[in-house]
């Protein structure tokens, strides 16, 4: 059998009234040589009634055992893909029909240090449409300038050089959050990147499921993989405000005040917007209940 150029994965938990419009995004691309695999993280809706009566051979559905993640159901897909290329697709979200005609055009002829690109993307929220895409301001690599400035997720049309991605580890299934963040500044120090602007990916941001909402859980996960990173941060000014001053918060979010306060202390300058900023987000959740504090601080990040 000879592999496809793609294979497709689109993890999928409880969402029977959206996956048969992210798979049939898939289907009707306009280039023919890819697999899909759909990854159902043990749904307990009509997920599989819904996606059984889809008949395609390039379709192929495949359940966990237990619900485990969508990092475990990425990387099981992963393992069994036989793409040279993986690009990934949430159950919500939905493709352009040239998503894999542009991807292969950027990806498949790249030197053997490019790991990875994206697209532009389509965004779907409860306040309206908008369109994003990003091209990095370049620094002296791929891990500092995505260390930076990083405003890509796996929801980003992303498409991966598949060895690349095995060799590298995949996702970390153990973080409760914020694993494309965690995997993309490990990527980044093995792996370049290119990108297209073309606008190719759709995302649906309108439920209330997205695990992006939990501040607590995005908390552990940055206690958990950022430390690896801090010799980095600590090289660079602009690194150290953003980055310890989102821990800052974030552990007022666990309610860890005294790891909190720590990374306060680590905010670089005394008088300057960022740090006035970061001392009067303290403020906020010293003395107010968390929920009122994470609302005015919502706030002030908007301003």
């Amino acid at each position: 059998m000879i592999n496809p150029q793609f294979s497709v994965i689109i993890p999928n938990y409880n969402r029977s009234s959206s996956v048969r419009t992210a798979v049939r995004s898939v289907l009707n691309q306009s280039f023919k040589d890819f697999e899909l695999i759909v990854v159902d993280d043990k749904s307990t809706d009509d997920s599989l009634i819904e996606l059984n009566k889809i008949k395609d051979e390039k379709l192929n559905v495949y359940q966990l055992e237990k619900n485990s993640g969508a990092a475990t159901a990425r990387n099981y897909g992963a393992n069994i893909a036989r793409g040279e290329f993986i690009s990934f697709l949430d159950s919500d979200d939905y493709y352009e029909k040239d998503f894999l005609e542009e991807s292969y055009q950027k990806l498949s002829k790249t030197a053997s240090n490019i790991g990875f690109m994206w697209t532009g993307v389509r965004y779907f929220t409860n306040e309206g449409v908008h369109e994003h895409s990003w091209t990095p301001i370049r620094k002296k690599n791929a891990y500092f300038s995505l260390l930076h400035n990083l405003q890509i997720g796996s929801g980003s049309g992303i498409s991966i050089k598949r060895l690349a991605f095995i060799e590298c580890g995949g996702f970390n299934q153990n973080l409760p959050a914020a694993e494309d963040t965690d995997f993309f500044l490990r990527f980044t120090q093995e792996y370049d990147y290119v990108n297209s602007n073309y606008i190719l990916v759709n995302v649906v941001k309108t439920g209330e499921d997205r695990m992006s909402k939990s501040f607590g859980n995005i908390a552990k996960a940055y206690n958990i993989f950022l430390p690896q990173h801090f010799k980095n941060i600590d090289s660079d000014d602009f690194l150290k405000l953003k980055y310890y001053y989102k821990m800052m918060w974030l552990n007022y979010h666990l309610e860890n005040k005294t790891e909190a306060r720590k990374y306060y202390n680590k905010i670089p300058g005394k008088i300057n917007p960022g740090k006035l900023k970061a001392l009067t987000t303290k403020m906020l959740y010293e003395f107010l209940s968390l929920d009122k504090a994470s609302k005015f601080h919502r706030k002030i990040s908007s301003l």
